[in-house]
């Protein structure tokens, strides 16, 4: 009782003095040193740095604090932070020294391998190495160049490459790739979950940090606010059916900045369960093994099919490099307002982009989707709470299998897109639930006369069924002066449920489709993916006044006004393609080479 009555003695002058001297408390540094530090020292130099990453989380962190790991050195576990900065000062957790990027890795090294036949070896995992599940997901050689990830078997391995895990006796059964002993080689055994787990916290800044071969998802946001990820690697994910970065828990303004996320296990990014307001700019996000790049999306359906765990409003995917997915590059199929802008979508399983489910009013922006089953997919469904309302604008689509624009979602407005060469199916489909659809100002063409498909296809319905409003397109198909019997009739570029028709046809039996132009584009820097007009394109000043920016007496029709080259997402030197060529572009991107 004693001490609350002194505590009341402190008057309003005294009490805003403490308050003061309290907010203005110097933030501290302090240093990690996995090869030289103690954490029996006080961390707050770099000559008394801490060695693990256990010892950040056993102290609170304030505003203007900072935690740094040494570069060019390897950190094994997980990086806990407890505390939240301000919107003045965040805590930030990065580098110091020389070298490369510190490497916070979800792994340890084992020794005591045993020879057992046929150039398997065998060592056991101490149950204390665990972070979560008592299994072994993937193993790594690592020898100073890219991980190599060893294939998991159900049985003891009986190729080189491969590894079985005996989650019973805790036992790993391996052959390396060249059939050596384990102990020749940098041999990471995945074992911890979750290299970094924030729950609820705030103004934090996480740069230039490596991520590496955590046995299942790496990062975990959850509640979480203003939190941002700047110019860090997260690669070689564990294990199947997690993401690389989860966003969830009603996370908001969430940031993954520059960042390189490879060999995803599942998808790169998930926002989900209310993650509101947040951004990925210019990342590059490759090689997924299942699933998509990015994605907003729900937790799943409960037992009556109804959707949980919907994704918020509001992220902000603009200016990344994505490809190598099975599925999509971009998955927006949960939350409203999302936009997709200055993407490079390639070499997907499935189309670049698609908008799906109950997502609705999102706009899709200057993106260029190429070599991919499909280009962009507008599939919002009203059953599941979708309203429609999206915009795809000013995109390029080329080289993609299956139509470079889909269209299923009501009130879909198309504009001043160009769509080159769909290879196995026509250029734009329109379904028959996309009621409203406008489509102005487009670019639609086949340049290659061997491809057996008209330009535009109204599947299952007609444009005056659907209420579809059509103006201002230019057309184009090569056949049309090579052999087109070959294909279809002369001429004829769009397909109802009617029949197939020309252009002029077409306006006279729907009473749309006027001022269509049906001639060759005439583009140029077609070798460099840009599809841009030449001078003499009749695609220039032929457009309709549709409420975007142009020069000149009018639009001009397709992705780019002429001249207008540096409004074009940048290409990379080489996209990654799976091939021999990636490892030089990944050891760049990662900061390990020149």
């Amino acid at each position: 009782m004693a001490r609350r009555a002194h505590i009341g003695l402190i008057g309003p002058t005294t009490l805003a003095m403490v308050l003061a001297l309290a907010a203005a408390a110097p933030a501290t540094e302090y240093y990690l040193d996995s090869a030289g530090g103690s954490d029996d020292d006080a961390g707050t130099s770099p000559e008394e740095a801490w060695a693990s990453l256990d010892r950040p989380a056993q102290g609170e962190l304030g505003p203007g604090d900072a935690v740094l790991l040494r570069r060019g050195e390897t950190f094994r576990g997980r990086l806990r932070i407890n505390g939240s900065g301000s919107a003045e000062a965040p805590i930030r957790v990065g580098a110091w020294g020389e070298g490369h990027m510190p490497e916070i890795v979800g792994t340890v090294l084992l020794d005591g391998w045993t020879e057992a036949g046929g150039e398997v070896y065998r060592a056991t995992v101490a149950e204390s190495a665990f972070y979560g599940q008592r299994k072994v997901f993937s193993i790594y050689e690592y020898d100073g160049d890219l991980p190599l990830r060893l294939q998991r078997d159900d049985q003891p391995p009986t190729e080189r490459g491969h590894f079985h895990f005996d989650a019973q006796t805790l036992t790993l059964s391996v052959i390396t790739t060249d059939g050596r002993s384990p102990a020749q080689h940098r041999l990471e055994v995945s074992v911890i979950e979750q290299l970094m787990d924030l729950r609820d916290q705030r103004w934090l800044v996480f740069e230039d940090l490596s991520l590496l071969m955590g046995n299942c998802r790496h990062v975990v946001l959850s509640g979480c606010e203003d939190v941002v990820f700047r110019n860090c690697a997260s690669m070689f994910v564990g294990m199947y059916g997690n993401p690389n970065f989860i966003v969830t828990g009603g996370s908001r303004r969430v940031e993954i900045l520059d960042c390189l996320l490879y060999e995803n296990v599942n998808c790169g990014i998930l926002f989900t369960a209310g993650a509101t307001e947040c951004r990925v700019a210019g990342c590059t996000i490759a090689r997924c093994a299942s699933n998509d790049g990015i994605t907003c999306h729900s937790g799943g359906t409960d037992e009556a099919g109804v959707r949980q765990g919907l994704c918020g409003d509001g992220v902000v995917i603009e200016n990344n490099v994505i490809g190598l997915c099975p599925e999509e590059s971009i998955d927006i199929t949960s939350g409203d307002y999302h936009v997709v802008r200055g993407n490079i979508c390639h070499n997907d399983g499935n189309p670049g982009i698609i908008i799906g489910h109950d997502s609705d009013h999102v706009l899709v922006e200057n993106n260029i989707c190429c070599y991919n089953r499909g280009g962009i997919y507008v599939t919002g469904k009203v059953d599941e709470g979708a309203r429609g309302y999206n915009r795809v604008i000013g995109n390029l689509c080329y080289e993609n299998t299956y139509p470079g624009l889909e269209i299923y979602a009501n009130d879909t407005e198309a504009l001043n897109n160009t769509i080159v060469n769909s290879r196995e199916r026509v250029a734009v489909r329109i379904n028959p639930d996309a009621a409203r659809t406008v489509l102005r100002n487009n670019i639609i063409a086949m340049l290659d006369p061997t491809i057996p498909h008209m330009l535009v296809h109204f599947i299952g319905c007609t444009p005056e069924g659907v209420g579809a409003q059509i103006s201002d397109n230019l057309l184009y198909h090569a056949a049309d002066v090579r052999k087109p019997e070959v294909f279809f009739a002369a001429g004829q570029l769009i397909r109802t449920d009617d029949g197939a028709f020309t252009a002029e046809e077409f306006v006279a039996r729907y009473g749309t489709g006027g001022r269509t132009i049906v001639a060759d584009p005439q583009f140029r820097a077609i070798e460099e993916g840009l599809f841009l007009l030449g001078e003499g394109s009749p695609a220039v000043d032929a457009g309709i006044d549709v409420g975007l920016s142009f020069a000149g007496a009018a639009p001009d029709l397709g992705w780019k006004e002429l001249g207008a080259e540096a409004g074009a997402p940048s290409y990379p030197t080489r996209l990654l393609d799976g091939g021999p060529g990636d490892r030089e572009i990944i050891l760049r991107l990662w900061g390990k080479a020149g």
